[in-house]
Parts: structure tokens; C-alpha cells; sequence
């Protein structure tokens, strides 16, 4: 599966809120233990089944949880499965739906301090970003230690801290078995890399946000882009292709397995940033 991205969609929010037909996605497979369950084509939602309970890792926006929760049914799980929900970073299209998710699932909620200080400091930046959109308020429960793995069943998630999109902005890392093979892949997801809060104009207006930030990601990139991984996964799916390859999974076909997708990714987003910049 060769590095392709393709530009984001016009106006997701309100076509989430008004026409969600229009962007609807069934659950499919990634890799050996990972769905993509959000029921929407905008942005990224997975469950990764650890053999004693499952993660869902980001929630999406309130106005597509139905669509989240039929995804979870699709494939082959139930909400009472999930046993923690992960956070990637404090933007309300990925956290939106973590308060009714917890109070359906009863699972805890992690996210990363640095994030959990700027949603309650800075709502405008975090949580009331579109008029479209009404996203409650929540409880984290516990923060994320990049030296600390979080470990559910024989799933061991390693988080990184990588700030540049938000402050606290985390990437997740973890194995996985396929059980045709044996073979054993690293599975990740950038926790945001979105440049249109690493330019000038947005720092113009931000209450929290710097310019430092910005070259923080530029710092870590080289670092990030050099970890080893073989099954790479967007936050929002038009940042690594993913849709055109939806419900043809296999365990003995892999068509997400590419170990030069994740270096690709990275820098492009890197180059992405820096047009922002001229």
C-alpha cells in the first residue's frame, strides 16, 4: 500500500449534522486485531481488540456517534467491549462523542495532560470550533506517560507525546499477530498533524498555541518518521489513503502493510506545514 493522501472534504461538519448519508463508511478491518468503526469518511475512529476487552482510540463529533456505534456492531463487537478509550488530541471532531462514549461503555478516558489543561483553559480552541457541532463536555481519567506502556490483554500501546497540531497531541503505537503467519507488525497512528494550526495566522489569534510548537513538530519529525512501523493509520482518512482499500482485508492478503507509508506520511506533512509558512 504505497503513501497516497488526497485532499480533505468540503464542509464535514455540517454534512455530518445534515447529510450524514453522504459521507457514511461501514466498518472494515486494518490489521489482525484493528477496525475502523467511525461510520464516516471525515475522521478516524478504531477499535483494537486485545483479547481481554477493547481500545477505542478517538470518538469523532456527538452528531456521528450513531454511526461510530453501528460501526462498533459491524465489526463484531459490542460497546460494552471497550474497556478504555484513548484520546489523540483536544479538538472536538476527535473528542466530541467521549462523554456519551464513556457514559455508554463505562470505560475510563486517557488523554495527555498538556491537553486536558488546554481543553479546560482554552474551549474556543478545542471544544466550540463550529456552531454545527455540540460536544459535551467530559472527565479525563488518567494522562498518558511516554515512558508508561498501557497494556490490556496482549496488546501493549506505547504513547509518544508529539506536539505541533495541539500541545499534547499523542501518537500511539502497538504489535500486533497475524494469526495466518506469525508474522508480527507494528501498527500506529499519528495523534494529529494537522497544518492549519501550525502557521502564522492561526498563532496570530491564539490564546495558547506558539510558533514554538511548530518547531517542536519540525524537531521530531526526523525522529518520528525513522520509528519502525509496518501498518500505518490516519487520524482523518484522506491523510493516508485507506477508504479505497475498505472490506478487503484478509489476514493472508494484509493490504494495508507497508513499512514505507509512515516515513512517507511524515514528511509530507512536514512539507505541508512549511508551504503554510512562505
Amino acid at each position: 500500500m504505497p503513501f497516497r493522501c488526497t485532499p480533505g472534504m468540503k464542509d464535514p461538519v455540517k454534512t455530518l449534522a445534515y447529510e450524514p448519508w453522504k459521507i457514511a463508511v461501514k466498518a472494515f478491518q486494518v490489521s489482525p486485531r484493528t477496525w475502523y468503526v467511525a461510520g464516516q469518511t471525515w475522521v478516524g475512529c478504531y477499535l483494537i481488540d486485545s483479547g481481554d476487552g477493547c481500545i477505542l482510540l478517538d470518538t469523532a463529533i456527538p452528531e456521528s456517534l450513531y454511526m461510530l456505534i453501528d460501526g462498533i456492531y459491524q465489526s463484531g463487537h459490542k460497546p460494552s467491549d471497550i474497556k478504555a478509550i484513548f484520546l489523540s488530541h483536544a479538538h472536538f471532531d476527535h473528542i466530541g462523542g467521549a462523554a456519551a462514549m464513556k457514559a455508554l461503555t463505562g470505560a475510563p478516558i486517557y488523554m495527555s495532560e498538556e491537553d486536558t489543561k488546554f481543553m479546560a483553559e482554552c474551549p474556543k480552541e478545542t471544544m466550540l470550533l463550529d456552531p454545527d457541532s455540540h460536544p459535551q463536555v467530559f472527565t479525563v481519567d488518567r494522562f498518558y506517560h511516554d515512558d508508561t506502556p498501557i497494556r490490556m490483554g496482549d496488546i501493549e500501546i506505547r504513547t509518544v507525546l508529539t506536539p505541533g497540531h495541539t500541545i499534547g497531541c499523542t501518537s500511539f503505537f502497538w504489535k500486533e499477530k497475524n494469526p495466518a503467519s506469525g508474522d508480527v507488525y507494528t501498527v500506529a497512528m499519528h495523534g494529529g498533524v494537522g497544518a492549519n494550526t501550525m502557521n502564522d495566522q492561526y498563532y496570530a489569534s491564539s490564546a495558547y498555541l506558539t510558533p514554538d510548537l511548530r518547531e517542536r513538530f519540525f524537531a521530531d519529525a526526523p525522529k518520528i518518521a525513522a520509528m519502525s512501523v509496518d501498518i500505518a493509520l490516519p487520524s482523518h482518512p484522506n491523510q493516508i489513503e485507506i477508504l479505497d482499500r475498505a472490506g478487503t482485508y484478509t489476514h493472508e492478503s494484509q493490504p494495508y502493510l507497508d513499512s514505507t507509508v509512515w516515513a512517507d506520511f511524515i514528511k509530507e506533512r512536514v512539507r505541508q506545514v512549511k508551504v503554510l509558512m512562505k
